[in-house]
């Protein structure tokens, strides 16, 4: 068996038109001197242009269809008619708490949280919060304060401003200050009306993950808010308004979640911040309590936005992340209820010695409406929490009004949101919510009414907990209305693609229906056909007053299609081709195509299925002649495959930073570019210069400075020093060398290929934490071999191999510690960015080589651009059915990524290729006195 390149032999089986007689060589040459034949109808800048309109379309469509946001405005408030019990409320949010790390005890039995332990066991309600991940600081504010989950289009603001509009807590009282963080209470205050929500903030440089004690950040708001308490007392206004009803502090406190990622829950620092915290709101509390004279009419909220797992990651599911703290006490709360049994699924009231109190479980968007309860402001309009009664140290009576209010409130969002459906629906398409239709709400209306007037309380609340049930279902149901249509029209115009470019390989590879000439008549009926059905698209949109994003998804299809059924010769040419072949070589074809798509989409979930895949490329050399030709060849071959199968199999989360490993990289590639060196200064090759040499050099002293600076960086940050200024500027200069050292060295193949690692790597070395910093290294060690193998397979047909390369002629739980060698102090874009370029190094480094193989070998890069298109646009189809709107930042940041990874596949392709030809043919020319010129 002859051995032939991977690539070569994988065009030669998909788009060599059958039965011809075209030798391997006449066909490189055929693909590279003559230009590819306009496909179809269109010439290729124009099917470039289309192609890259439909996929940005396609791309656009994921986040109009599942993340639209949920919300609706048009609400009457809703407020209970009875006194409060609390004329002003205190809300503590100790950022990143887990519940265990307040509730267990220590080693020695003492509570981590003396005064907040004392507090639940004698004077007020505790329990969980259960957050709903996302579990990030921003939705889980937004679920404490606004009492709604946060859509997914909250994460394009950084966390920090407001898509869209809503209510809060905040909004709806009288008087709010708040003290923390800049990332959180400007949120707030911006979205508040009028001129009554205040806020304190320190300076967001001050959120250092490398700074000496992040708990500094909680006690900058306790001293603060100990100066403004102590200053209203000569100031008349401030104290006059301190002493209205309906006002809220709002206490945000940073250092535990900032000690968590620096040092991880389990360290010292951050288990030394929550006594700190402990202390500081044991001191708040007395002083407010004072201040007020005691006339308990405070009411006090301690919880926790979300937890944090022991890596000192959170924004996903684990219950590290979901359980959080919650702890009331103060006006109009419960004081703790003594049980002799209570079961839960986990055993942590036996772990925190807490089985004999009442523990009260609230999801976290409950919390929101409680507040409103115990201050007597209206719940927020956008709420869709249920108030947790069982927290309240009230009458029957009250209880039974603030849930009818909470049941008026929610119920209120649904009449809403069913209101602006019907509006935009034809009458005899729209299918309302039947559990929920008006008269059944009328009837829970009154029925409520009624056992409250008869006093008859529990049932009364039964019956508005069954109220909220239903019109929160009703909620998802008139939100999501449309996403069924919608993606039956995408799906319609991604089979109609895909079959357009299938055709376009056709026309393009093939003779089939080279001489068919179109039919003048048929064309015009078949255009004014589409034409017409368009018209009835148009219409059927319109008279539904539908947003104009409807009209280009239901519009799409019909040009699609238009040019797809304009090929009906080719589609029946190949019918008969087909059905010509004998039925199992046409099934078996088709299914291994069908397997090998369902494989690359599994991939996307179960990394294994790489690992399986490269073990299966690692034997390849052994049922070929490279084994007797090119042993040597052969083992590196195997060996790389085998050992970058191990990357798929080690853990993505959950790791423990190996600085180490990363230092053993950058001594190894040091000890790599040592022996290349050597072997360039032995070398007589007459286009060597004394300037490639120095560039050599400058790239192996950028790695050595790399290595260094992620030590030095390691050992200051362990050390609470901070992040060096030297070691940012190296880290950022290096970052920007990376991408220029490459184009001034040689274009001769593998001194080019090695400049581009050497300088990837200096950049990839700083962002490593652990293993991934071998990854690139093999990676490349084993696209070096694969360009051998091709080059010897060329030299085996007795093809000439390029020896230069020129210009041819036509994959988060958010871990900070990456980024810690450019920045320490918290800004999401910017790590965000970074991390990024992360990822994108692997893509550089094999665009890179592709572009080598492709241009040594005189491959035409169209063919694998088409193929690679309709791969990419199947793959696709799967994952627009598989994208999540719920979840954790994990599972929904997957779902997306996977979807805009093949969508953008085409595009980052196109760029990939773009920058591997920049990086592997252009030169830049620094001016010196003697100049070599290569011929």
């Amino acid at each position: 068996m002859v051995v032939k390149p991977f690539f070569l032999y994988f065009i030669r089986i998909i788009v060599l038109p059958r039965g011809g007689s075209l030798c391997l060589s006449s066909y490189w040459n055929s693909c590279w001197t003559l230009p590819c034949q306009p496909a179809v109808a269109m010439g290729i800048p124009v099917f470039i242009l289309a192609g890259l309109l439909v996929h940005c379309v396609f791309l656009v469509s994921i986040f109009d269809i599942y993340f639209s946001s949920p919300l609706v405005h048009g609400m009457t408030p809703q407020q209970t008619p009875l006194p409060p019990p609390a004329k002003r409320l205190v809300l503590f949010v100790a950022d990143g708490l887990r519940a265990d790390s307040l509730y267990e005890l220590n080693s020695n039995d003492t509570p981590q949280a003396p005064f907040l332990r004392s507090v639940l066991e004698n004077n007020g309600s505790w329990g969980i919060s259960h957050t709903r991940v996302p579990t990030e600081s921003r939705p889980g504010h937004v679920a404490l304060i606004a009492g709604f989950y946060e859509d997914v289009s909250a994460v394009a603001k950084g966390w920090k401003e407001n898509p869209v509009e809503f209510d809060s807590v905040f909004n709806e009282s009288k008087y709010t200050w708040s003290w923390g963080s800049p990332d959180i209470l400007p949120m707030f205050a911006k979205g508040a009306t009028g001129d009554h929500v205040y806020t304190f903030c320190y300076m967001a440089e001050s959120e250092d993950f490398g700074a000496q004690d992040a708990a500094k950040l909680d006690m900058w708001v306790f001293d603060h808010v100990k100066s403004f308490f102590n200053s209203s007392r000569s100031n008349q206004t401030l104290f006059s308004a301190l002493n209205e009803e309906k006002v809220v502090l709002f206490l945000h406190l940073l250092g535990i979640d900032t000690n968590g990622h620096a040092h991880r829950p389990n360290s010292r620092e951050y288990k030394e911040n929550i006594k700190k915290v402990d202390e500081g709101v044991k001191e708040i509390a007395s002083m407010i309590d004072n201040f007020y004279g005691n006339d308990g009419k405070t009411a006090f909220v301690l919880t926790s936005d979300h937890g944090m797992t022991d890596w000192g990651s959170h924004g996903a599911g684990h219950p590290s992340e979901t359980l959080t703290p919650l702890i009331v006490w103060g006006a109009g709360v419960n004081y703790p209820q003594k049980v002799t049994s209570q079961f839960f699924e986990d055993n942590f009231l036996k772990e925190w010695k807490l089985e004999n109190l009442k523990r009260l479980d609230v999801n976290q968007a409950d919390i929101a409406p409680l507040m409103a309860s115990l201050i007597g402001v209206p719940f927020p309009l956008n709420s869709v929490g249920t108030l947790p009664l069982e927290y309240l140290n009230n009458s029957a009576h009250f209880k039974a009004e603030s849930m009818f209010t909470n049941a008026v409130q929610i119920l209120e969002q649904f009449k809403v949101k069913m209101s602006q459906k019907k509006e935009t629906t034809l009458s005899f398409l729209f299918t309302p919510f039947k559990p929920l239709s008006d008269s059944e709400q009328i009837n829970f209306l009154k029925q409520t009414r009624l056992y409250i007037q008869q006093q008859k309380y529990d049932e009364a609340i039964s019956l508005c907990k069954t109220l909220i049930n239903l019109a929160l279902e009703g909620l998802s149901y008139y939100h999501t209305y449309d996403r069924l249509f919608l993606g039956l029209s995408i799906a319609v115009g991604f089979v109609g693609w895909t079959t357009y470019v299938i055709l376009v390989i056709i026309k393009t590879h093939t003779t089939l229906s080279k001489t068919v000439q179109a039919n003048n008549k048929e064309s015009t009926v078949l255009f004014y056909g589409f034409a017409f059905v368009g018209m009835i698209i148009v219409f059927f949109l319109l008279i539904q007053t539908c947003p104009w994003t409807y009209y280009v998804y239901c519009l799409l299809p019909v040009p699609v299609w238009y040019a797809v059924v304009r090929e009906l010769p080719v589609i029946q040419d190949l019918a008969a081709n087909l059905l010509s072949l004998q039925i199992s070589q046409s099934v078996g074809f088709l299914l291994v195509c069908v397997l090998g798509i369902e494989i690359l989409v599994f991939s996307f979930f179960y990394r294994s299925t790489l690992t399986i895949g490269l073990l299966v490329f690692a034997g390849w050399p052994v049922i070929t002649q490279l084994w007797v030709q090119a042993k040597a060849t052969a083992l590196m071959w195997t060996f790389l495959c085998v050992l970058l199968a191990i990357f798929p199999l080690m853990p993505v989360v959950g790791r423990e930073p190996n600085i180490p490993l990363v230092l053993a990289t950058g001594l190894l590639t040091l000890l790599i570019s040592c022996f290349s060196l050597a072997s360039l200064c032995k070398s007589e090759n007459k286009y060597r210069s004394n300037e490639d040499l120095k560039v050599h050099f400058y790239q192996m002293l950028s790695i050595a400075l790399s290595t260094y600076v992620v030590s030095s960086t390691h050992d200051s940050l362990k050390n609470k020093q901070g992040l060096p200024l030297l070691n940012q500027i190296i880290s950022w200069m290096t970052l920007v060398s990376s991408s220029v050292l490459p184009l001034l060295s040689p274009t001769f193949l593998f001194q080019r290929l090695f400049s581009i690692l050497l300088s990837l790597m200096s950049t990839y070395l700083l962002l490593s934490t652990g293993y991934e910093a071998l990854f690139p290294l093999v990676l490349s060690g084993l696209m070096f071999v694969w360009i051998n193998m091709e080059q010897e397979a060329l030299q085996h047909y007795g093809l000439s191999v390029k020896p230069k390369v020129t210009a041819p002629d036509s994959n988060i739980s958010f871990d900070p510690a990456s980024v810690y060698c450019f920045l320490t102090v918290f800004s999401p874009f910017m790590m965000g960015g970074l991390l990024v370029l992360k990822v994108v190094i692997p893509f550089v480094l094999v665009s890179c080589a592709f572009e080598a193989v492709q241009v040594t070998t005189q491959l035409s890069s169209k063919s694998l651009f088409l193929i690679v298109l309709v791969i990419s646009d199947i793959m696709a189809l799967h994952f627009f059915f598989l994208v999540k709107d719920y979840g954790s930042w994990l599972d929904i940041g997957t779902s997306i990524s996977h979807y805009v990874l093949v969508m953008s596949l085409t595009i980052f392709m196109m760029l990939m290729n773009g920058l591997a030809q920049l990086l592997t043919t252009k030169r830049l020319e620094l001016p010196r006195r003697t100049k070599h010129h290569s011929t």
